[in-house]
């Protein structure tokens, strides 16, 4: 759970750290959404940015009235020499080619950092041609849904930042992480491909989901262009509440209750008007059970039953209460 700090904490911080380090001379490879973002943060946060570079001049030229830095497209300009610590910034797949180029062209310098933005890539691996080259390579990995650099810019004081790499690489991650106001994880090489599986389901998964509730409401009669907008406030006050109670504590709703019933009458519906989304239904019912039974003492019976629903049992199965492990396995001999 990450909560944003107030200056006074991050002036506390900085004292308990002792004197501050030099501020890092940064150049960003990368025009799109998170290198704009990261661009204008980092000077909002004092943090010199020389220079943003990208492909297509249309987008160099946004990212350069977004962030007040200097955009340029085609050659490297030569004030990339004078930059400390290098963010690539781009696709995952074009990381490697972008890193190749910087060595190619003989760009890089040994007091140099390089980092990149993929939270699901190790940097030893991506960033493999750039590293010979550099002092450290490593990870900064903003960890939220970027979808324009405006409002990014101001999302990044409430975010946590995934880093991994190189000790120097990671120690000069976190130091820009501080920096703008944010809060950083570190990790390893070997589970950042498990760190990145669940930001996908936590970012990507939940807009699916959001995706399915809008078709049932439709289903139900909910004008298409009002269903979306009438989920909204729901999944806010879900965050609100997991921002606020953590978890199981945001957990609400007829499993958390015990409301057999309701559930019953869930899978008889889907059954009915949407039998392709019966089977995520029993499969996420099984984790809200496993939630709600540790955020308060159910009733076994009623646990027992939706156990038995959960794993595919029918209602009769469901009716014997308790046992619903007991329930499944009967029915499958």
């Amino acid at each position: 759970m990450v909560t944003e700090m107030s200056e006074i904490e991050v002036n506390a911080r900085a004292i308990s750290e002792g004197p501050a380090e030099p501020t890092p001379v940064v150049f960003i490879m990368g025009a799109g959404v998170v290198g704009t973002a990261l661009a204008a943060r980092l000077v909002r946060a004092g943090v010199p940015v020389v220079g943003l570079h990208g492909r297509q001049v249309d987008l160099s030229d946004a990212a350069s009235a977004v962030s007040g830095v200097l955009a340029s497209t085609g050659e490297i300009p030569d004030i990339f020499s004078e930059s400390e610590v290098v963010i690539i910034s781009v696709r995952d797949e074009r990381i490697p080619q972008v890193a190749e180029r910087l060595a190619r062209e003989k760009r890089l310098r040994p007091e140099q950092v390089v980092l990149h933005t993929s939270g699901a890539n190790p940097s030893a691996q991506i960033l493999a041609a750039a590293r010979p080259h550099v002092r450290a390579v490593g990870t900064l990995h903003p960890l939220v849904s970027f979808a324009d650099a405006r409002v990014a810019v101001e999302q990044i004081r409430h975010i946590a930042f995934g880093i991994e790499g190189d000790p120097p690489a990671r120690a000069m991650a976190a130091r820009m992480v501080r920096a703008m106001g944010a809060q950083s994880v570190t990790l390893t090489a070997e589970n950042l491909p498990l760190y990145h599986t669940g930001a996908v389901i936590a970012a990507n998964y939940v807009v699916a989901l959001a995706d399915m509730a809008q078709a049932l409401l439709v289903k139900a009669g909910v004008p298409q262009d009002q269903a979306l907008p009438a989920l909204i406030p729901l999944l806010a006050s879900v965050v609100q509440n997991l921002s606020q109670l953590g978890l199981p504590g945001a957990l609400t709703g007829p499993v958390e209750r015990g409301d057999v019933s309701s559930v019953e009458q869930h899978l008889r519906i889907l059954e009915s008007k949407a039998p392709e989304m019966l089977e995520l239904y029993r499969l996420v019912g099984r984790d809200v059970l496993r939630l709600a039974r540790m955020k308060s003492k159910l009733d076994p019976t009623a646990v027992g039953r939706l156990e038995a629903l959960f794993a595919g049992g029918g209602e009769e199965d469901a009716g014997k209460g308790g046992g619903g492990d007991k329930a499944a396995a009967k029915k499958k001999r």
